[in-house]
């Protein structure tokens, strides 16, 4: 069962030789950057409280599955010719396992923008979780360790949060990208 409610995961597992970037190196590199500016020159209680960036994390995932849910219909309905046809080369693959045996998958469209979508679908309700969960019990659980401990923590847990949320941004507009442009192109 725990595979079924983590399968939206699978996406990650697609492999085309500039997803890395588009899934790790440019969210890392967001990330890194905007992680250093928020805790560099934030004020102190800007991680938490009212206008934290938990709570600005919150408001901005808590509105992204309604959308990520209606993309997912729309591409599952969308009657064009060509989006069930293969992905140009270097096609993206996915690997499976069907009765055992190891078989890569070459992606049509559909295929791609379905993994793409479950995923930001999966990773905002997750990036909405922990906002949830860290505004309420983040406090006192940092004041159970000594000063440096707690901020290792805080930085760590900033910088996860916050890769989460460039990761959702960078693969939303690689959606759009794919729905507004790619999809009506001939070729």
């Amino acid at each position: 069962m725990l595979q079924v409610l983590v399968s939206p995961l699978t996406y990650l597992q697609i492999r085309h030789e500039a997803k890395r970037w588009a899934d790790w190196g440019y969210p890392a590199i967001f990330a890194f950057l905007s992680a250093y500016l928020v805790l560099r020159y934030g004020p102190i209680g800007v991680i938490a409280g009212q206008d934290g960036l938990l709570s600005k994390l919150l408001i901005v995932s808590s509105v992204l599955p309604g959308f990520y849910i209606a993309a997912l219909a729309a591409i599952a309905t969308f009657n064009r010719p060509g989006i069930d046809e293969l992905m140009p080369a270097p096609t993206p693959t996915i690997v499976h396992r069907i009765g055992g045996q190891r078989n890569e998958i070459e992606l049509t469209r559909r295929r791609f923008l379905t993994h793409l979508f479950a995923f930001l679908c999966f990773e905002s309700l997750a990036v909405m979780v922990a906002c949830m969960f860290a505004s309420l019990v983040g406090v006192p659980i940092l004041e159970n360790f000594i000063a440096p401990v707690a901020y290792c923590i805080k930085i760590g847990f900033v910088f996860l949060l916050l890769l989460m949320f460039w990761q959702m941004l960078l693969g939303t507009l690689l959606g759009l990208y794919y729905l507004g442009d790619r999809l009506y192109r001939p070729y």
